[in-house]
């Protein structure tokens, strides 16, 4: 089979794969529209009968545009009209509109009223806002102690935000008294609700050995489970936990050096000829990476910003595709001419996947995964143009000689 033809099938069903993918997506948010229209019609007929929880949930649908155009101001209408009947959701729902003007010219005063109606009914997300507004001193004067006391509120009702932050304040000692063994404790509780930042901090805490004895393995886990859970402080301190190499890296990696010496004296580090070059480049890309790789092991830590994290991981994946692309144009002829398309298919589709996975603004905070298979992807690109640019050279310079 000619090489178009190759590249042909590749591409074809590359695109017939995503238009499944795309059309089962919309496929599945019309079924969703579908189904909040019922549910809005539903509420609708129930919320013209001065139902105070269809009001609510009516006002979140017109908020959220689930079912019905999205339109803050009649969400405001209705949050209101439920409010008016005590309903302490809808409470917190107008507090925060209030809040974030929406639907409404901003009112702080207007907000922190509401948001009192609805904590003093008992409602933990209520509470839980309320504790953060006093916390920060948004639109009331900062209170820690006041803040505490709603936190405590919604804490005990089993509120995992409200529990970590309480945590927060007994760890720091912020208008409650100082107290490192209670702060564990309501980091423990939002933590076994998966609460992603109660697993951090837990993890942290038993890291330094502050409210429990110093335990890396109980660390490890916790990091570990919040790490799982998207968080990138965690991942992060749990790589810089890792001090030394498993038997495994220290395997892997060493055969990696015996393998790049090898080329490098089976080509003798001559770069005389395009073979030889190809064989001395990829021994030289393979060290290098080794040496990142060792470098990132013992010194990125947790003080490297996000960015800088993500730029390693392109790096050093980017060597890796440049040796790997060097070391199959050798090994195989035609390796070069069947890499860059592939390549370059692939490199767009896996970047479609992430736009529509994590959104655009939010391409900085995907896994390392995403850098480093855009690393490889783009390295091995690279290369294949390379070699293919140095034998069309070759190729003229033979013509002319001829």
């Amino acid at each position: 089979m000619k090489l178009h033809w190759r590249i042909a099938l590749l591409v074809g069903c590359v695109a017939l794969i995503g238009g499944a993918v795309i059309a089962w997506h919309f496929a599945r948010l019309r079924a969703s529209q579908r189904k909040f229209t019922d549910q809005a019609n539903i509420y609708r007929l129930r919320a013209e009968h001065g139902d105070a929880e269809a009001q609510y949930h009516l006002a979140g649908m017109f908020y959220r545009g689930q079912g019905v155009p999205q339109d803050y101001g009649e969400a405001f209408a209705l949050y209101r009209k439920a409010a008016e009947q005590g309903n302490a959701k809808a409470e917190y729902g107008l507090a925060y509109m209030f809040r974030e003007g929406k639907g409404v010219p901003r009112d702080s005063v207007a907000a922190v009223s509401w948001g009192h109606r609805a904590a003093d009914q008992g409602y933990a997300k209520a509470q839980y806002a309320l504790g953060s507004t006093y916390y920060e001193g948004k639109d009331v004067p900062q209170d820690y102690i006041t803040a505490a006391s709603w936190y405590r509120k919604a804490a005990d009702q089993g509120y995992a935000e409200a529990e970590t932050y309480l945590g927060y304040m007994y760890s720091n000692g912020l208008g409650v008294a100082q107290d490192d063994a209670e702060a564990i404790r309501w980091f423990r509780k939002a933590a076994e609700q998966g609460y992603v930042k109660a697993e951090s901090q837990l993890g942290y805490m038993y890291s330094v050995g502050r409210g429990v004895p110093r335990n890396y393995g109980e660390a490890a886990r916790w990091y570990g489970k919040a790490s799982r859970h998207g968080d990138e402080y965690a991942r992060r301190a749990l790589d810089s936990m890792r001090i030394g190499f498993s038997t495994g890296s220290r395997i892997i990696l060493s055969g990696l050096v015996l393998a790049s010496s090898l080329l490098l004296i089976s080509s003798r580090g001559s770069m005389r000829t395009v073979q030889q070059g190809k064989v001395t480049v990829a021994g030289l890309l393979c060290l290098l990476w080794v040496a990142l790789k060792i470098y990132g092991y013992s010194h990125f830590g947790l003080l490297q910003s996000l960015s800088i994290v993500n730029v390693f991981y392109f790096g050093k994946s980017l060597l890796a595709g440049l040796g790997v692309a060097m070391l199959i144009s050798f090994l195989w002829a035609k390796g070069a001419k069947t890499l860059l398309p592939s390549c370059g298919v692939l490199f767009i589709a896996v970047n479609i996947y992430a736009i529509a996975h994590y959104g655009l603004p939010q391409l900085r905070s995907c896994p390392p995964a995403f850098y480093s298979i855009n690393g490889m992807l783009t390295g091995m690109a690279i290369s294949s143009i390379s070699v293919l640019y140095l034998e069309r050279q070759k190729s003229q310079a033979v013509t002319m000689a001829g």
